[in-house]
């Protein structure tokens, strides 16, 4: 048998290139493979987490185990003696706790700001700031973190969470995680993003030491609020100011709202000084005055809630009887028509609605007005029976936008989802919230949050698939009424993330995005409604 010739000088070039081209081949089809499946691995990591966490975005790595406006639990942890020390201690004065370790870069990051955060601090008073040390023993231990805060001459107290007790206590997810506690130690805000700007931290030290509220009380007043006392709709970051948008008789309803909860009478009387000044035109309130022009149109839902702020008002400091009086003589000429309630008058063309908004519905001050006013009986029990016969569903129990009286029916429209959660609270603070309305609420909530607009079907409507403060700030209202402090929690944290908290931004304290667009005066006023409500929490 003949040998085969040997393989020429180019059958050898292509024999290493042939061999060269499988190694490659091969490598590049394992490198694929591995590629592939470590994209899968993450892919199921994110489906797994999306169904662990309960909620949609940065709210599902906040503590677990406690909320805004809520007492800490009683955790503790242990002085570098070894002595265990619980979080009770600390009362009597504000305390910042920041929760680390040394091996996180971010926890690295902030840290190494403590100096000017302590200079910041003092400037509010008497605080105490300290470091809590996540020490698990296997990525942290206690003398690691020792050595480090020696190491970098950190001058902040520290203690040590081993064992991880306070870290499971809390249910805190990352780290650093900072919780900002009033001198009563109840969380007042908190952040699980490093803080690395003097700014942000100085932020977050004046909104614990002033109270949310005012924060954004503050920046209505210095940003919306004209000198006449009337609170403009829409921010522009261009001006610094909303003097070019008009004023809307719903805002200024609610800032009377909130004047009386923090029993403010100076700020009560210079918002009811632009309504009755510049809205109260021809014995009816303007539901907007546009261009320094009040139109010729009422709103039942405006003056219903200032007709409640000022019976409230005089029963707290009196001498608004005689408004009172002439307002309730107002409600009963405008705002109801062949002896019911309806939306609006239309004073130009001498025309009522003939329609009645459900949200506009609020049982309790037209239960008070019936009290005060013969006339303002029987539309309040027919509006009572209209609202508590729109329940849409059980299975998606929320209630119809509004009545039709000419055709004695419901309209079938989509839900404003502010507008719906009005009715809600309405309906709790008359005592008649039904159980499968908190039961769809706290679901929501479990899920993906209550989004903008929804069908009547209870699917989300297109194009309205996201968050709103003032949903969320009535949520905490609707929860705080019906005292379920679960709900309430989910919905203080859900609004308080789109919270503006740089003090290097001139709309510091506001709610909406962080270049300064998106700020209405709505959302403002119903935050700091909601902070009222639920303000108080402790013995």
């Amino acid at each position: 048998m003949k040998k085969a010739p040997p393989p020429t000088r180019v059958e050898k070039v292509l024999i290493i290139i042939l061999c060269m081209l499988t190694v490659f081949t091969t490598g590049g089809l394992l490198l694929l493979s591995h590629y592939f499946n470590r994209e899968q691995d993450l892919l199921k990591k994110q489906k797994d987490s999306a169904k662990e966490t309960s909620l949609d975005d940065i709210t599902a790595i906040l503590p677990e185990h406690c909320n805004l406006s809520e007492k800490i639990p009683d955790i503790s942890f242990f002085s570098d003696s070894g002595k265990k020390v619980s979080i009770k201690e600390f009362e009597g004065k504000p305390v910042i706790i920041t929760f680390w370790a040394s091996w996180c870069p971010d926890c690295r990051n902030e840290l190494s700001h403590t100096s000017e955060f302590l200079n910041i601090s003092k400037k509010y008073g008497d605080l105490q700031y300290i470091l809590v040390n996540k020490s698990d023993n296997k990525k942290e231990t206690k003398e690691a973190a020792k050595q480090y805060l020696s190491d970098q001459a950190i001058p902040v107290e520290a203690y040590y969470d081993v064992g991880l007790s306070a870290w499971n206590e809390l249910g805190l997810h990352s780290i650093p995680t900072t919780l900002f506690l009033d001198e009563h130690g109840v969380i007042r805000s908190w952040s699980t993003k490093p803080i690395v700007k003097d700014s942000i931290f100085e932020g977050y030290v004046r909104d614990l030491t002033e109270g949310s509220a005012k924060i954004t009380g503050d920046f209505v007043l210095n940003h919306l609020m004209d000198d006449r006392g009337g609170v403009h709709t829409s921010y522009d970051p261009a001006t610094g100011d909303a003097m070019n948008s008009d004023v809307l008789s719903e805002t200024q309803g609610v800032l009377l709202e909130y004047a009386v909860l923090r029993k403010d009478q100076q700020l009560f009387d210079k918002v009811l000084s632009y309504i009755t000044g510049v809205m109260r035109q021809n014995g009816l309130t303007s539901w907007k005055v546009s261009g320094n022009k009040p139109v010729q149109v009422n709103s039942l839902l405006d003056d219903l809630r200032i007709m409640g702020a000022l019976i409230s008002a005089d029963n707290l400091w009196g001498g608004y009887d005689q408004l009172i009086n002439s307002y309730s003589s107002e409600v009963a000429k405008y705002g109801m028509h062949n002896r019911n309630y309806v939306d609006f008058y239309e004073f130009r063309y001498r025309k009522y609605a003939d329609r009645f908004t459900l949200c506009y519905g609020d049982l309790q001050t037209m239960a008070r007005l019936a009290d005060l006013d013969d006339r303002l009986k029987e539309p309040y029990q027919y509006a009572r029976k209209i609202i508590l016969g729109g329940k849409i569903s059980d299975e998606f129990p929320l209630y119809y936008s509004w009545y039709h009286y000419g055709k004695k029916s419901y309209a079938s429209d989509d839900l404003n989802s502010a507008e719906a959660m009005v009715t809600l609270l309405h309906l709790a603070e008359a005592g008649l919230l039904p159980e499968d309305s908190m039961a769809w609420l706290n679901a929501r909530m479990d899920s993906q949050g209550v989004k903008a607009r929804y069908k009547t079907d209870g699917t989300v409507a297109d194009g309205y698939n996201y968050d709103s403060t003032a949903v969320y700030a009535l949520i905490a209202m609707i929860a705080e009424t019906e005292g379920d402090m679960e709900l309430r929690g989910k919905a203080l944290r859900k609004m308080d993330k789109m919270r503006i908290m740089d003090t290097a931004y001139p709309y510091y304290g506001a709610f909406g995005m962080e270049d300064g667009s998106g700020i209405t005066a709505f959302d403002q006023v119903m935050a700091m409604l909601a902070y009222e409500y639920t303000g108080k929490p402790y013995d």
